[in-house]
């Protein structure tokens, strides 16, 4: 990177058919959004930065804007962003997981307790 650009892609609202404007912004070995959303407007990781940084182009209201999408994530592998959102992917596969085998562990309490189990 090194140089200061900035990008912007507009996004796909779920309320209305007005696009959030995401903003990139990139300087020396940073990148920062901004989304025009009420999430992005209260400094918050909205869904619309998730799915840019995500490279997923669904979220692109303009579709002729994936050449655009395409150099923010190419940016982003510059950045420690990848090895965050493969934490992340780790962690909720682990919280399904978890979830999995609670609900299992929970359906034997209540076989025990209510003499479910073949004797």
């Amino acid at each position: 990177m090194g140089v200061e650009k900035n990008i912007e892609i507009l996004a796909k609202s779920s309320s209305s058919d007005t696009p959030y404007t995401v903003r990139c912004y990139f300087e020396e070995n940073k990148i920062s959004f901004f989304c025009s959303c009420p999430a992005g407007d209260n400094r918050k990781l909205c869904k619309h930065v998730r799915q840019i940084i995500a490279g997923d182009d669904s979220i692109l209201y303009d579709i002729n804007q994936k050449k655009e999408l395409e150099e923010i994530n190419n940016s982003l592998q510059k950045t420690q962003i990848p090895l965050l959102l493969l934490e992340i992917s780790k962690s909720e596969y682990l919280l399904e997981e978890t979830k999995r085998n609670i609900k299992k562990a929970k359906k034997k309490l209540e076989n025990v307790i209510l003499n479910k189990l073949k004797q």
